[in-house]
């Protein structure tokens, strides 16, 4: 399968280090991405969710005052936010089970661990286009389905017990 055109796409990237977003909006002109929208934290970045309309987000988790995962429920349940089911790809600086699990259930569409290097970015990114998951929004939860296809096109239905 042929890669998505990206040129048409526009990203808003959301990250408080400068050097860690230079290095992300080096990344994503490299692979020929449409606009690009920066913000240093979440209110910002809601902000510019709201006004600009990204077709994708690109956030770091841990920012001040308002965190990347904090965002991510705003976003997808925010009356306000003209496109709650954007896709969100939150970064994580010190990875862990507890981080990993609360990305994914505030409604994160995919999760990447810092330092990003560009082909792990240009392929999540093009996963995403081409593998769209259902949006769910049930009770608390709203965001991509947190079930997995598998291989032979069966869903995972079976719960995990601690």
């Amino acid at each position: 399968m042929d890669n998505v055109d990206l040129t048409k796409l526009t990203f808003l990237i959301a990250e408080d280090n400068s050097f860690m977003l230079s290095q992300l909006r080096q990344q994503l002109r490299g692979i020929g991405t449409g606009a690009l929208f920066e913000a240093q934290d979440g209110e910002e970045a809601f902000a510019l969710l709201c006004a600009k309309k990204p077709n994708f987000v690109i956030i770091d988790s841990e920012m001040e005052p308002v965190s990347g995962l904090a965002f991510v429920r705003q976003a997808r349940t925010s009356k306000d936010n003209p496109n709650p089911q954007v896709p969100i790809i939150v970064l994580v600086a010190t990875p862990s089970a507890a981080k990993l699990t609360e990305a994914r259930d505030v409604g994160a569409t995919e999760i990447l661990t810092k330092p990003v290097s560009v082909k792990l970015l240009t392929g999540r990114i093009q996963h995403i286009l081409k593998n769209q998951r259902q949006f769910i929004h049930e009770g608390s939860f709203a965001g991509p389905d947190r079930r997995r296809k598998l291989i032979d096109g069966a869903v995972k239905t079976e719960r995990r017990h601690p």
